[in-house]
């Protein structure tokens, strides 16, 4: 704990690589900080591409590393669970060698925030320094849904429960699969927009009256065999990142490369509807532009009911079947969708909320708070 707040704050993120989902509701708590901190050392553990934290938030120290497992996918809406448990085998219990090393790199650290990694959350407390567990749903608890049909996963659940109860402060982000009253409650979170509407719509070559869709299966690859039937659509233009190696418009068709110089949360905000596998920054990137989305859940991943029911109490939509992205059959939904038509953007006010928690604790080091951020 320091007792004034004239040197930069240092903070080590300790970030989950299942999809880009955890690492855009970091960005956004980073990108908050940065507002609030322009001085702010950041420093990234994770697996995910360096390039996604830099176009998102500048400069970070980034250190590739492994931070979880998380559960092996087959395809965006298929997990591996036996694959999940060979690679869980070699991940845990964690070295010793590999927990001194990282509590040496981060013994300069301020704090420690982990978006449901577990390997953070070990260093900190090896290292001595706070450390804060940020989440709307924590492994243990997914782990715990495929107990019936793979027992074998009790010990991860058990080990990954013990681990996330050293943190020093716990913050869940709505919506919260698993509630703790214990822990502070903020707003969903989403990275900060920037360029305006039209002038995104302008980079893309697409008209203002032209209703545009985006597809997005969040950063997680995916088989498009669809696309034929996008290409002679008269009724709007869709726009798939991710379904080509470069730029290309073919008729209705518009696709990207999966890195482009477009910002995704400005993709969603230039957009009319969105058609999207159901994870959390899709969602609160949807809420912040007010844009109506066509999900798919996940049939078997617990967080899907949960955010299926935030989307149809806090946000216009339509719920699809996870069948219906293999066959085409979204697309027939494209028209009523459409009618949905914007609304005023919802709240994702949680990155400030997070961000002032994290300076708090540095310069005063108070306890654990409980409820919503103020």
């Amino acid at each position: 704990m320091r007792m004034q707040d004239t040197e930069p704050p240092r903070i080590a993120f300790f970030v989950s690589s299942h999809g880009f989902g955890h690492a855009a509701r970091a960005c956004a708590v980073m990108q908050s900080l940065r507002r609030l901190r322009p001085d702010s050392e950041l420093r990234v553990y994770t697996e995910t591409p360096a390039w996604f934290f830099r176009d998102s938030v500048g400069a970070v120290d980034y250190r590739p590393l492994r931070t979880d497992i998380g559960l092996v996918q087959r395809s965006p809406m298929l997990e591996d669970i036996p694959a999940t448990l060979e690679q869980l085998a070699a991940f845990l219990p964690f070295r010793p060698a590999l927990v001194n090393e990282l509590a040496r790199q981060i013994a300069d650290q301020d704090l420690v925030v982990c978006d449901i990694s577990p390997l953070g959350l070990v260093v900190a407390a090896a290292a001595g320094v706070p450390s804060v567990l940020l989440e709307n749903f924590t492994w243990d608890w997914i782990y715990r849904a495929y107990l019936g049909a793979h027992p074998r996963l009790a010990p991860y659940v058990d080990a990954m429960a013990t681990i996330n109860s050293r943190a020093d402060v716990h913050v869940q982000t709505e919506p919260v699969c698993r509630p703790d009253p214990a822990a502070m409650t903020v707003a969903p979170i989403a990275r900060q927009l920037r360029e305006p509407r039209s002038a995104v719509r302008d980079r893309l070559g697409v008209e203002p009256d032209v209703p545009l869709v985006l597809v997005s299966m969040g950063g997680v690859p995916a088989q498009y065999p669809f696309l034929a039937r996008l290409r002679d659509r008269q009724d709007c233009v869709c726009l798939l990142p991710g379904a080509a190696t470069e730029r290309r418009r073919e008729g209705a068709l518009l696709a990207l490369p999966a890195r482009s110089d477009f910002y995704h949360p400005d993709l969603v905000n230039a957009c009319d509807a969105l058609v999207c596998k159901a994870g959390y920054s899709t969602l609160a990137e949807a809420r912040q532009a007010g844009v109506p989305l066509a999900w798919f859940p996940r049939e078997h991943f617990p967080e899907s009911p949960v955010l299926d029911a935030f989307i149809e109490r806090e946000m216009p939509g339509i719920r699809l079947q996870p069948s219906d992205w293999d066959e085409g059959a979204w697309i027939d939904r494209l028209p009523p969708l459409l009618a949905l038509g914007r609304r005023p953007p919802g709240d994702t006010s949680g990155a400030d909320q997070v961000a002032r928690l994290l300076l708090q604790q540095i310069v005063g080091g108070s306890s654990n708070p409980a409820g919503p951020a103020g």
